[in-house]
């Protein structure tokens, strides 16, 4: 029985020692994640207030508190940093929307509601990354440039989709699903302009109105309409959500 200890001591031994070094690949790792995750924070608000042309990697690092030496550790170039927002901003984005919009345990109007509430949070939680990422398309390179704007015609195709089957199992009008889509996706982005947290309300008071407000635009009622008279419907019922919603902020009446 004495020789056997020492056995089952040295077998904990091994398997303790395997655990303790995963430790620090992982506390590297999650380190570089906080890191680079600063970098693009304060990298986007550079190019917000800067703009993207004239901020330098100096800027970035002065702002993160470290060298330009040391900021070569984590990224290479302020295009790199741009690629990073793009990949977070609108490739994610896509991938997301897509799983959504092949959902079998929603209805189209389920559906709308949880994509519309997913466009509305990313564009308020993170406004200064979206709107740097929606004015430097010019400046990504290819093939990144390529991805984004394939992106985009995929976040598209999710809205249009999934309108497209309301319609066609009839809950929602006969609407261009491509114009209404549009039309959803106006009100989304423009969040990221005028949204700002208060205590009159907050995003989950924003996110379910314009949600509402997207499912009110393309609902069936009692009458169908023409193609045209469709488009033209769905671009004044999203003015007119705008405006409601313009109406939400502080000094308006």
């Amino acid at each position: 029985m004495a020789g056997k200890t020492p056995g089952k001591s040295a077998v904990a031994a091994k398997k303790e020692a395997p655990s303790k070094g995963s430790d620090t690949p992982r506390r590297s790792t999650a380190r570089r994640s906080l890191v680079t995750r600063d970098l693009l924070e304060k990298a986007t608000r550079l190019f917000a207030e800067k703009g993207y042309e004239t901020t330098t990697l100096q800027d970035v690092a002065a702002a993160v508190g470290v060298s330009r030496t040391a900021l070569y550790h984590y990224v290479t170039s302020k295009e790199e940093l741009l690629a990073m927002l793009v990949e977070q901003m609108s490739l994610g984005l896509a991938e997301t929307l897509a799983a959504l919009k092949a959902r079998t345990d929603l209805t189209p109007e389920g559906k709308l509601r949880e994509l519309t509430d997913n466009l509305v949070r990313q564009r308020a939680e993170s406004p200064q990354q979206f709107r740097v990422h929606d004015q430097t398309e010019s400046a990504l390179p290819e093939p990144l440039r390529s991805r984004h704007r394939q992106a985009r015609r995929d976040v598209l195709a999710a809205l249009s989709g999934v309108i497209e089957e309301g319609i066609e199992r009839g809950e929602f009008k006969p609407l261009d699903p491509r114009v209404a889509a549009f039309s959803v996706l106006g009100m989304c982005n423009w969040v990221a302009w005028w949204y700002h947290p208060g205590p009159d309300y907050d995003i989950d008071s924003v996110a379910r109105q314009i949600s509402q407000s997207a499912i009110d635009m393309v609902a069936a009622g009692d009458a169908p309409r023409g193609p045209v008279d469709s488009a033209k419907s769905a671009l004044a019922m999203a003015r007119s959500s705008l405006d409601a919603l313009e109406r939400l902020l502080p000094g308006e009446g």
